[in-house]
């Protein structure tokens, strides 16, 4: 499944999919609008559509109901505050020498001249070892996580896909039964840990601790990987005997901004009205659903100069949308910009080759490599 699949060849901005029984919103001004918007629901139970979609695919609720991504104000505002603090970019700033650390004992040791697998290899463990880290889980659960994360984040295609692929309930299954006894222990005795400043906050109940906590696990790793991974692919791809990572200096903070643009694992996410609005002259009522397409919104011409093409000059651009935007902007995407800046660093010194094609995951959602085969040609920093 392909975020074409989902949006069709459609032309207009905004119109409606009688197949998805939702609008689909493609041009960047109606979708900055909708995301920073308060007519707007994240709760996918609020529109009938995505309700009838679980429903098809045999769920009830959606596994993340409780948590920060699918919920309103004023429970949004409390379930965010309880870690808003802690992802602040000066915050996570402080994380770069403990990040950079697992990114060398991560990258380095792979030896020079033999072919890996990059998803394998340094895109999945670097954040799944960050996040665990901070999470103060052992490699065990990490391990659960890591393997169960990629079929559980299906579940976003069916809320909004009727035909997409079942997802199965046991991934959520797994990591609650390790996360349950967690949250609980570090509720009643909190150490200094990601996982314990959640558990203990009295604002939050052990259910919604557990759920938020499961999410963060999750959401710190798994779009990470994804955009770790399709970046190298952008970066390594010859053209005409080119490639772009031999003709930009990867320590510009620039590059991260660009190849979120380009290729930001979060393709769509989806709102449902509050209340009756007009949007780019459509009537849309009440209980209606919206996909707001962020990969279209960031290749929307008329915000972008040559939106298809990878550049570092875009002076005066208004500000991508692969993260989000207003109360829902990603809430660690200062972390994501630090371990992907690193990684990149880490990668680019040894003088990477791409040796095969790579694969892609079959979701529309959440876009990611499944395997990028690469070689390094140099040795480890010294």
């Amino acid at each position: 499944m392909s975020v074409d699949t989902l949006a069709g060849h459609e032309t207009r901005p905004v119109y409606f999919d009688p197949d998805l029984r939702s609008w689909v919103v493609s041009d960047y001004q109606s979708a900055r609008e909708v995301l920073i918007g308060a007519g707007w629901s994240s709760d996918p139970m609020s529109s009938a559509a995505a309700r009838e979609a679980l429903a098809h695919i045999g769920i009830d609720d959606s596994p993340f109901g409780r948590s920060m991504l699918m919920i309103d104000p004023p429970d949004h505002t409390r379930l965010r505050d309880s870690v808003r603090d802690v992802f602040t970019p000066g915050y996570i700033e402080q994380l770069h020498d403990g990040v950079d650390a697992i990114a060398a004992d991560t990258i380095d040791p792979i030896p020079a001249d033999v072919e890996f697998d990059l998803m394998a290899e340094i895109a999945l463990p670097l954040p799944v070892a960050v996040i665990s880290e901070w999470l103060a889980i052992d490699v065990r659960v990490a391990q659960i996580l890591m393997n169960e994360a990629g079929e559980l984040v299906r579940v976003l295609d069916g809320v909004v896909a009727p035909d997409a692929a079942l997802p199965a309930t046991a991934p959520f299954a797994a990591l609650l039964s390790e996360f349950l006894p967690l949250a609980s222990e570090r509720r009643n005795e909190p150490g200094d840990d990601l996982l314990s400043l959640i558990a203990s906050d009295p604002a939050l109940s052990l259910d919604e601790a557990v759920v938020n906590a499961i999410l963060l696990a999750i959401a710190g790793h798994e779009t990470t990987a994804s955009l770790l991974g399709a970046s190298m692919i952008r970066l390594l791809h010859e053209s005409a005997g080119h490639r772009l990572i031999d003709r930009i200096d990867i320590t510009d903070p620039a590059v991260i901004d660009e190849l979120l643009r380009l290729d930001g694992p979060a393709q769509a996410v989806g709102r449902a009205a509050l209340e009756p609005t007009e949007l780019q002259g459509n009537r849309i009522e009440a209980g209606d659903r919206l996909l707001v397409m962020l990969a279209a919104a960031n290749r929307d011409p008329d915000a972008f100069d040559d939106p298809d093409e990878f550049r570092l000059d875009r002076i005066g651009a208004p500000p991508h949308l692969a993260l989000g935007y207003g109360r829902h902007r990603c809430l660690g995407a200062a972390l994501a910009r630090l371990e992907t800046a690193i990684a990149l660093r880490r990668i680019a010194f040894r003088k990477p080759r791409l040796v095969g094609t790579p694969g892609w995951r079959d979701t529309a959602i959440l876009r990611a490599p499944t395997h990028v085969p690469v070689v390094f040609t140099e040795g480890a920093r010294p």
